[in-house]
């Protein structure tokens, strides 16, 4: 049997997507990509994102499209009584079920992990709770950019626009709780199929962009309570005099990040015809940075004290002087130059420029997917290749409401039943 005619790892896992917008999508989209069967229940009026992040047309747009391959697509109004015959059915019948509703909605229709459970005790049941269930914000609905906020990481990441912060794009507390809850869902599938049992997992956006800032957002007893004393002393009187968002984050750079302000070895650098990325972490990779650039740091200096007067004007001159240096040559010269250097390194794309990177197309990194309307599309390659059990684009994206009567009818029931849930206003798209 050749690579592609096998199996993914996930084949014969059935799937039930009660969700919207991007986090649990993605996750959907990614366990598809490992040959599950997934089946999206969206409301009489679609997925949210099929109206917005860039509509192509009424229904259609980029948002849903790129998140939702390989995924079968019926219409169910779950707040409707009439419904909850075939919420029932496709509970029985899947192995995991993935929930993304308002969490206050959830006993109210009847799908928490109770109500589901007495219906498939092996039922896998990941419920996405944003902000987590506890707290003053308990059970609120959340968004990427508000968890930004909360979890310190648009105070390191975001851009300015005036004297205020704009939120990263794209949205990685989004994407990344899709691809922590895809994990924990094949977790608790390996548990059940060792044990039998099914269970609750639980994922959420501020959880996820707490991991994602890693070390700069972490506390450390011995060296930090000084720092945030300082901080909180001179971010206070910033404050009072009104300073801007880029001040604020200075004063916390100057603070907890000691020096890093002064970064050469590991950012973006203007060149003379684009811009370049370099990656230097380790001192090794620091010293071949120096070496093929000729730019002296005072932090190799022994005697060096970042405390000592004129330390931080030494730093900053550096950084200028690296500036300058980089702008003064194409993108293709310095690639040329660090790559001969051992340095780590690559040119600064924007997206439209993506798919022409020889490194993005020759290692299949974007995949051409073939939609039934708008036509041949591309966009990111399943991210994980397995040798096995191959991942793959299972098929594209579905338009509202394509697979309702294919999945009823799977779910056993006749066409008769589907018209009277169609003509009810229980199953299928709303007209208007």
């Amino acid at each position: 049997m050749s690579t592609s005619d096998r199996p993914g790892a996930l084949e014969g896992v059935r799937v039930v997507e009660f969700a919207q917008a991007m986090a649990i999508p993605t996750c959907g989209l990614l366990l598809a990509d490992m040959g599950a069967n997934v089946i999206k229940v969206e409301p009489p009026a679609g997925d949210a994102f099929r109206h917005t992040q860039e509509p192509l047309f009424p229904g259609e747009a980029k948002g849903y499209i790129v998140l939702n391959r390989g995924k079968r697509s019926i219409c169910l109004d779950v707040a409707s009584a009439d419904a909850r015959d075939a919420v029932e059915r496709l509970v029985r019948w899947a192995d995991i079920v993935l929930v993304s509703l308002k969490p206050a909605d959830l006993p109210r229709y009847r799908m928490t992990y109770e109500d589901f459970r007495a219906l498939n005790d092996q039922v896998i049941y990941l419920e996405h709770v944003p902000v987590g269930s506890k707290g003053p914000m308990g059970g609120d609905p959340g968004y990427d950019v508000v968890v930004q906020g909360m979890s310190g990481t648009a105070a390191i990441t975001a851009r300015t626009r005036g004297d205020a912060p704009i939120n990263v794009r794209p949205a990685f507390a989004d994407m990344g709780t899709g691809y922590l809850s895809a994990l924990a869902v094949v977790a608790a599938l390996r548990h059940r199929d060792l044990t039998g049992e099914g269970q609750r997992v639980e994922t959420s956006l501020l959880a996820t962009a707490l991991a994602s800032a890693n070390q700069l957002v972490s506390w450390f007893d011995a060296t930090d309570p000084p720092r945030k004393a300082a901080f909180d002393a001179e971010v206070k009187d910033a404050r009072s005099w009104g300073a801007g968002f880029e001040d604020q984050r200075t004063i916390w750079e100057k603070h907890f990040l000691r020096g890093g302000f002064a970064n050469i070895y590991f950012r973006h650098y203007r060149t003379a015809d684009g811009f370049i990325s370099i990656g230097c972490l380790s001192p090794s990779l620091n010293a071949r940075f120096r070496k093929v650039t000729g730019i002296h740091d005072p932090r190799t200096e022994p005697d060096f004290d970042l405390g000592a007067p004129g330390a931080i004007g030494r730093l900053t001159k550096t950084m200028e002087e690296a500036e300058k240096l980089l702008a003064s040559r194409t993108t293709a010269a310095w690639m040329e130059a660090f790559r001969a250097g051992g340095v780590p390194c690559g040119k600064l794309n924007f997206p439209p420029e993506v798919f022409d990177d020889p490194q993005i197309v020759e290692n299949e990194y974007v995949v051409e997917i073939e939609h039934p309307v708008l036509g041949a599309f591309k966009t990111f390659a399943p991210p994980i290749r397995m040798d096995a059990t191959p991942t793959r684009v299972q098929s594209p994206p579905p338009m509202l409401d394509q697979h309702t009567d294919e999945v009823l009818a799977e779910l056993g029931y006749g066409d008769d039943v589907i018209a009277s849930m169609r003509a009810a206003g229980v199953a299928g798209r709303s007209s208007h």
